[in-house]
């Protein structure tokens, strides 16, 4: 049976900054179909607040195209400037969580080329994904040398394999 992890509220702060992690960990393409994703994701009310946001923090944002068109969306958000701007508006989190949640950064990490790199990514990446999460221990049946280990009736287990 697996263990469910519980849910945790996430603070706004924690949002933005997996958000960030995310973006610089994934491809430009991945990027940009996961703004698409999120962008549609969000109701039309939802989306016109947020253009309204960008574009008092951004003049000259194409406002018409990107409230209607995901692509349009995914297009302003490879501005640099834009994704500057996007941390900074009240309702950017909300853009960030879907995002983070999106199915394209969810394939990413669970058969496309970060899934090579599960190992090193953190527990929310893992949950995210739907793998399992075990502490990667090098080998070592425990962590503390000179303990014995589970083979100490007839092997002496220092803790690490590397000694067998």
């Amino acid at each position: 049976m697996k263990k469910r992890h519980s849910q945790q509220a996430i603070t706004a702060d924690e949002q933005i900054a997996r958000y960030a992690y995310v973006l610089g960990n994934v491809p430009a393409s991945v990027a940009d179909k996961a703004y698409a994703a999120a962008y549609f994701r969000l109701s039309r009310a939802q989306r016109e607040e947020i253009l309204g946001q960008l574009s008092a923090e951004l003049p000259g944002a194409p406002r018409e195209a990107a409230s209607v068109d995901p692509a349009a969306f995914a297009m302003l958000m490879r501005d640099l400037r834009a994704r500057d701007a996007l941390v900074r508006i009240r309702d950017g989190v909300v853009v960030a969580a879907a995002f983070v949640a999106s199915a394209p950064v969810a394939a990413y990490f669970t058969t496309g080329a970060g899934s090579v790199t599960m190992e090193q990514q953190p527990p929310w990446i893992h949950r995210l994904a739907g793998h399992e999460t075990s502490p990667v221990d090098g080998g070592r049946t425990h962590h503390r040398p000179g303990v014995p280990g589970f083979l100490g009736l007839d092997h002496d287990n220092s803790g690490d394999s590397r000694e067998w």
